[in-house]
């Protein structure tokens, strides 16, 4: 979408006029400044100097602000008519207006003029800009003293930068001042050495206003081109225009946007709302970015999607009212995740569903049927995003379709058969084959993650210690090779693969070798009491006790010998645990709670008609 923009010019003259009058305003949801001493040095010295400086960003405001305003630091709150915003040129300028004027309580700056320093081992090559550290005195003043002394600048050849700006000449009365000690006293009454004396404060002056007033001159015309968008410009357009030409160090975030934004216009302060959120449910936290989740969860339940065009299309009246319902939606979803066996951030298969799912629980009934069956789907809905290619592509568009269909379902005006998801002809369920294909889990990837969460569903309790996955203790877990690497690496086998992976704690995953699987297992078994307990804490991760007890031995053999060995061992197991994960994936993504034994004797019904 074409803007319309302009690239104008505008004197340094005409920015201050617009800045003391109040003509011209910063948005709200501007940061505050940010540039050092070292930066505004350099920019005062390339506008005496006259050199290209940079293009700023305004936009033209018309019949009403789009944004709510604030003055540039230190200038004039005033009543006038706001005619631009400073969407982005606000450091400069702001550097550039204390500078002028002198108001920085912290610092002060001067141009350096070589041949105007008393002392030889100050002679640069050139004119430079300083700056000279300040504060209080504690009498009015400031420290050091010498900063407001014209005799002293002088001597040391500073010419205060307040005296180029182009609103106030005090160029007179200061040239007055740091020459005065030059005029000849009334003691002397040669009138020969009298005049001379005369003269020679006459010449002084006139070579400092020969050097002080072309650099006013050069100042006040100094041309600081703009970029203007028109009054016409959306205010989605304006604010992403914003964002992206922002350069600071930290760039702004719509959050940061917002932020301003529902301050003004509602009085609720969203940092503190968070910190709020955050310490009564800090769960939400160990998935999601809470300030960006109760954005996306918002703009959702609004009817937008959860991206920064959303966010910037809301309602924010109807945000600070529906904040509660909101918040509840989010702990809701991260009780759910934990209760599946999902524990933290590092593990969600995929953080695009979230939003929506917590969208449709903050809307549900908080209890009785009619949350069994908001959870129900819920549930349905995350599992099938997580197993499914939905969300591969144009993510926040199809996620606001979702919630949309998953709303109606809940109000009874649509049908689970809508949700698009939930096609399995469009999205269907990965095959063994793809599951045996999928990657290391530590990695990023939504199908290689969603096989962990399968395997951390029903506990996935510690090989040897025999405690269950916790968010406790979760950081605590190591990912694993259940057919050791070394072997694998050794028969010139792939072992990263998510089937062959499994979560135990780091003192388990030590040491293991080239052991055959089934000896190394029982060995991190810590002498559990029968075989028994270790086929249940494999199971408890999906995995199949007897695809690993029958797997080996494989004696000292090496190269294509041990691959011939090892691989369809190998191959079996990878097999009986995708119909494992592929079982347990088929009833969660129907909704379902199923017990551990269901999915085992359903998988191992299939291996025995096979």
């Amino acid at each position: 979408m074409s803007t319309g923009s302009e690239a104008l010019n505008r004197t340094v003259n005409d920015w201050l006029g617009l800045i003391s009058s109040g003509r011209l305003r910063l948005p709200s949801f501007q940061r505050g400044t940010a540039w050092d001493r070292r930066r505004v040095q350099s920019m005062i010295e390339t506008i005496v100097r006259d050199l290209p400086l940079g293009i700023t960003l305004v936009l033209h405001v018309g019949d009403e602000e789009k944004f709510h305003s604030r003055p540039l630091e230190t200038a004039p709150e005033t009543v006038v008519t706001v005619t631009e915003h400073l969407l982005d040129g606000q450091q400069r300028l702001t550097a550039l207006w204390r500078a002028l004027k002198d108001n920085n309580e912290r610092e002060s700056y001067f141009v350096h003029i070589p041949n105007l320093d008393d002392n030889p081992d100050n002679d640069d090559d050139r004119m430079t800009v300083k700056v000279q550290p300040v504060s209080p005195d504690g009498e009015g003043g400031r420290k050091p003293r010498w900063v407001d002394d014209p005799v002293q600048c002088l001597r040391q050849g500073l010419i205060p930068v307040r005296l180029l700006d182009p609103d106030h000449d005090d160029t007179d009365a200061w040239v007055q001042k740091a020459t005065a000690p030059l005029e000849p006293g009334d003691d002397l009454t040669d009138i020969v050495e009298y005049k001379k004396a005369n003269d020679l404060v006459r010449t002084k002056r006139d070579h400092l206003n020969k050097i002080i007033r072309p650099m006013r001159e050069t100042v006040k015309h100094f041309n600081l081109p703009y970029l203007r968008l028109p009054a016409s410009t959306p205010r989605d357009v304006a604010l992403s225009v914003f964002v992206n030409m922002n350069t600071n160090a930290r760039p702004l975030t719509a959050y940061d946007i917002i932020v301003a934004e529902l301050e003004n216009r509602t009085g609720r302060r969203l940092h503190e709302m968070v910190h709020a959120l955050n310490a009564h449910a800090p769960a939400i936290g160990r998935y999601l970015s809470v300030s960006e989740a109760v954005l996306q969860t918002s703009a959702l339940m609004q009817g937008k999607q959860p991206n920064q065009r959303g966010f910037y299309d809301m309602d924010l009246h109807s945000f600070a009212q529906s904040w509660d319902s909101m918040t509840l939606g989010l702990t809701r979803l991260a009780s759910l995740l934990e209760e599946s066996g999902i524990l933290d951030a590092e593990r969600v298969p995929s953080v695009v569903p979230l939003p929506v799912a917590a969208a449709i629980l903050a809307q549900a009934a908080p209890d009785g049927d009619a949350r069994a069956v908001a959870d129900r789907l819920a549930r349905r809905y995350l599992w099938s995003s997580f197993f499914t290619t939905r969300y591969e592509n144009a993510a926040a568009t199809r996620a606001a379709a979702d919630y949309r269909n998953l709303r109606q379902v809940l109000d009874g005006t649509g049908t689970e058969g809508d949700v698009s998801v939930f096609d399995r002809t469009q999205y269907p369920l990965p095959t063994i084959a793809d599951l045996m294909a999928a990657r290391w889990p530590k990695s990023k990837r939504t199908l290689s993650r969603a096989v962990l969460a399968t395997s951390t569903y029903f506990g996935a309790r510690d090989f040897a210690d025999d405690t269950k996955v916790s968010a406790v203790n979760i950081r605590q877990r190591e990912y694993h090779h259940l057919f050791p690497d070394k072997l694998l690496g050794d028969a010139g086998i792939d072992s990263f693969l998510a089937l062959n992976c499994a979560l135990i704690t780091w003192k388990t995953n030590r040491t293991i070798g080239r052991l055959d699987p089934i000896a190394y297992l029982e060995a991190r078994a810590d002498r559990a009491p029968d075989d028994r307990d270790v086929r249940d804490r494999l199971e408890s991760h999906l995995v199949p006790y007897e695809r690993l007890a029958n797997a080996g031995p494989y004696p000292d053999i090496k190269g294509e010998e041990l691959r011939a060995a090892v691989k369809p061992d190998f191959d079996a197991f990878l097999s009986v645990r995708a119909e494992l994960v592929l079982q347990l994936a088929t009833e969660l993504c129907d909704g379902r709670q199923p017990h551990l034994r269901d999915v085992l004797d359903a998988s191992a019904g299939r291996e025995e008609v096979r």
